[in-house]
């Protein structure tokens, strides 16, 4: 069992923030690209991949029942590396583990393999604050209800109605409908790892004129745990904000998204049918199909603005 810490440690999170920042996302690889012009293949070209890891997250607490702390596998994601703790942090709070850096004592990498190697750079454990109740039974419950695969789609919504208790801004006409048309070409000026390899999601929070945060990842939902967990860590808040999607929506990210108290949603692609149902639910303001020239509001069009909004100038 892991040694509790008494105190939180910052200059532990900052350090292990500086090290997954400095992990490599992608790696070169040689190819031969064919093409219907051409009878014969090129010689051996350079293209960029990017990296697709496993992280293990393990969790820390304190069990008031048994009074000693609880150590447990918590999730395994393949993921991209790079800001592995921002992810943490932003899956943490997606899964109302926690609401603020206050709820963790600890984040650290694993203890390696072997004495070569001293870290486990792909697993993540998080020791909880003493004083943060935790219930592991309920989780796994919350895990069950919330998934999409699960027995019905609707049965997911009323999950999340009743676990959330939403604080979303209400305000209408603040969001310039001349700024959501550029939101996908601001997003992708943001994504040098898309622009390399063309295999990663982009997430971006928008709000005050700017990126609050912007992320990318092989896995549109760890990019977004990432976006999210950056504003925990900079203790970054905007009640007006915007999320931007480089993608399509689900239900997953429209709850993220909720319990991170974002009133618009702005994707390129799609919303699913529960994305849509969540927005109702909540009252969303749900942009897809994002293009400069066009956008489709599926729900809560109150809020944009034709004439111009406080988010931005053009």
């Amino acid at each position: 069992m892991l040694k509790p810490k008494q105190q939180h440690s910052n200059l532990g999170l900052a350090v292990v923030q500086e090290l997954s920042a400095t992990a490599k996302a992608s790696l070169q690889t040689g190819i031969q690209r064919f093409s219907a012009q051409t009878a014969y293949s090129s010689q051996v070209q350079h293209d960029c991949l990017a990296i697709e890891e496993p992280l293990q997250l393990s969790l820390q607490w304190f069990c008031q029942r048994t009074n000693q702390y609880q150590l447990r596998p918590l999730s395994l994601t393949m993921r991209t590396p790079g800001n592995d703790v921002a992810l943490v942090l932003g899956f943490l709070q997606s899964q109302n583990i926690i609401e603020s850096l206050n709820d963790i004592d600890d984040i650290r990498f694993a203890q390696g393999a072997t004495a070569e190697q001293v870290e486990d750079y792909n697993h993540l454990e998080i020791q909880l604050n003493r004083q943060r109740q935790f219930d592991w039974a309920a989780l796994e419950r919350n895990f069950a209800s919330y998934s999409s695969c699960g027995l019905c789609g609707a049965s997911s919504v009323k999950a999340l109605a009743l676990n959330q208790q939403p604080e979303l801004n209400m305000q209408e006409e603040w969001l310039a409908a001349s700024l959501i048309y550029q939101l996908p070409s601001l997003l992708q000026e943001h994504q040098p790892l898309f622009k390399q390899s063309g295999a990663v999601h982009g997430v971006g929070v928008w709000a005050d004129g700017k990126f609050l945060s912007v992320a990318e990842d092989i896995g549109r939902h760890n990019a977004l745990d990432k976006a999210l967990g950056q504003l925990l860590l900079e203790s970054q808040q905007a009640v007006r904000s915007v999320l931007v999607l480089s993608g399509r929506v689900s239900f997953e990210l429209m709850q993220k998204a909720l319990i991170a108290n974002i009133p618009v949603v702005v994707a390129v692609g799609a919303p699913s049918s529960l994305a849509l149902s969540v927005a109702k639910q909540f009252n969303i303001t749900l942009i897809g199909f994002t293009k400069d020239s066009q956008f489709n509001v599926y729900h809560a069009p109150w809020r944009i603005s034709k004439e111009g909004g406080s988010q931005y100038e053009s």
